[in-house]
């Protein structure tokens, strides 16, 4: 390296100058450089030194605050790297985002405050019996900011290959949780529609097949108790049933989906958990 001046003009801070200025380490400057989101202004060849701009110590600060605010880092790169008119919107979509994240917090730490004292669950689940049906379903991972959208896409092509096959759908879609889908952990979900046949689904991936009946212990969820992590505390109230009552799981606990998240009205789903009796 052999100037001190970028190509545009402004003066070039080393990495560990560029640290001190903006109070980001050095393991966090590497991080924002591999996602692209405060990536060296030059990169010596020889040595693989990285120089900053002394005009990204205000992105640098700012990336900084986003990042204190629990932000994730897509968030932080679509805000940093929006125009001066979109940037101040998608700030207030995050910082609405972080709001309903908060009160979700607290919605699951209330849960756990009456599990750690033995209290009863709030609402008590209803009871049915499901029939054994056939349904067409699909295995996807996921994260839970992903959910909406990979749910949506598998749905409709669940329905486009029911039409296909001359089947028709006897009721709403639903997931079937083979394990948990949370910030550690990405599923996988079963995306799963209720069909009135069996048919050999072209796509690989799709199965054809009739799922078993039995009781199961449901509770309703609408608005924001839907979004994550307010769904884990209801979740936590139909196992406690189950558990404080003498009935044991014998499945994954499933959602059943009543609308779609890009319809008008609040989102309406069914926690539904297969159960036997002691």
């Amino acid at each position: 390296m052999t100037s001190d001046r970028a190509s545009d003009g402004g003066e070039l801070m080393t990495a560990g100058r560029f640290a001190l200025a903006t109070m980001l380490s050095a393991k966090a400057l590497r991080l924002y450089a591999d996602r692209n989101l405060l990536p060296p202004r030059v990169v010596d060849p020889a040595n693989g030194y990285r120089y900053y701009g002394a005009d990204q110590v205000r992105t640098g600060w700012r990336i900084a605050l986003l990042r204190s605010a629990e932000l994730s880092l897509d968030e932080i790169a679509g805000i940093v790297g929006a125009s001066a008119a979109d940037g101040p919107e998608l700030l207030e979509r995050a910082a609405d985002a972080a709001q309903r994240r908060a009160e979700g917090t607290q919605t699951v730490l209330t849960r756990a405050r009456l599990t750690l004292r033995g209290e009863p669950s709030m609402t008590e689940p209803t009871t049915r019996v499901e029939s054994d049906r056939p349904v067409l379903s699909v295995l996807r991972r996921m994260r839970p900011d992903e959910m909406d959208i990979v749910i949506t896409e598998q749905v409709d092509r669940l329905r486009s290959i029911a039409a296909k096959a001359g089947l028709t759908v006897t009721g709403p879609s639903f997931g079937i949780f083979h394990a948990p889908i949370t910030d550690e952990s990405n599923g996988p979900l079963e995306i799963t529609l209720p069909v009135d046949g069996l048919t050999e689904p072209a796509d690989g991936d799709v199965r054809s097949y009739r799922l078993g009946g039995g009781p199961v212990a449901e509770r309703l969820a609408e608005g924001k108790e839907t979004d994550f992590p307010q769904i884990l505390a209801l979740y936590d109230e139909v196992h406690a049933w189950m558990t404080s009552s003498g009935r044991t799981s014998v499945g994954p606990p499933r959602e059943i989906w009543h609308n779609a998240p890009s319809d008008p009205e609040p989102l309406r789903l069914t926690i539904s958990w297969p159960y036997t009796s002691a």
